[in-house]
């Protein structure tokens, strides 16, 4: 790992996490400094339901989820993370190394539905970081960094049986869900989408695995597979 990130350290119920400096202000990061836990409806549905498979969980901001879904995870089980934001990587890194979790592999990319590089501002035009605001965007600027893109599918061996594609990418979702298009239709993993009530779209773009909507989460729409027994 290289040189310590400057930034807080924080705890709650689930570990401790390395809030960066400068974002200590964010819902996330203000909530775990207080020993608070963000979107805890969140995580406490993907805990329970992550049985014996992987879960994919994007982006992960300074790791606030993770150290509660490592720990969820069945003994042979891999949390597979993906922040593209590289401080916020590098704070995802630390919260994974404070407590000491080594059933996480954590990758500095954006998901998409293909391998290439895209644009991503990371930073506003005085340089201060956007942190969990950080976002995708078509054209060269102030503070946009080039960002390497990764399709699920080429990522996560289809043999891992994924029991929850969880996706907060700041509208890429779409990208993202059509680059998992083979690990969707082997395992029909449980969605969970920010801000996205697609449906239709889910159906009509992945035919032969038929989704139904249960509710939200925080914001997050949740899907399972239809005939599924889960409810929130």
């Amino acid at each position: 790992m290289s040189a310590v990130l400057a930034g807080t350290k924080a705890t709650n119920e689930h570990g401790t996490y390395h809030v960066p400096e400068g974002l200590e202000g964010r819902p996330a990061a203000k909530l775990a400094l207080a020993g608070k836990v963000y979107e805890p409806d969140t995580i406490r549905f993907m805990c329970d339901h992550a049985g014996e498979g992987d879960i994919i969980h994007a982006g992960a901001f300074f790791g606030d989820f993770i150290p509660a879904l490592s720990k969820a995870l069945a003994p042979d089980a891999t949390l597979w993370a993906f922040e593209p934001n590289p401080g916020n990587f590098e704070a995802a890194q630390q919260t994974i190394a404070l407590n000491d979790l080594t059933n996480v592999t954590l990758t500095n990319a954006a998901l998409s539905n293909r391998d290439d590089v895209i644009r991503f501002k990371t930073k506003d035009e005085d340089g201060k970081s956007l942190g969990g605001l950080s976002h995708f965007v078509e054209e060269d600027g102030p503070g946009v960094e080039a960002i390497q893109a990764a399709m699920l599918d080429y990522t996560v061996p289809l043999s891992r049986k994924v029991s929850i594609l969880q996706l907060d990418v700041e509208g890429h979702e779409k990208q993202a869900l059509k680059g998992a298009y083979h690990l969707i239709h082997r395992w029909q993993p449980i969605l969970i989408l920010e801000y996205m009530g697609q449906l239709q779209w889910l159906n009509r773009t992945f035919r032969g695995v038929t989704y139904t909507q249960i509710g939200k989460l925080h914001g997050n729409f949740v899907y399972v597979p239809e005939g599924s027994d889960i409810t929130l």
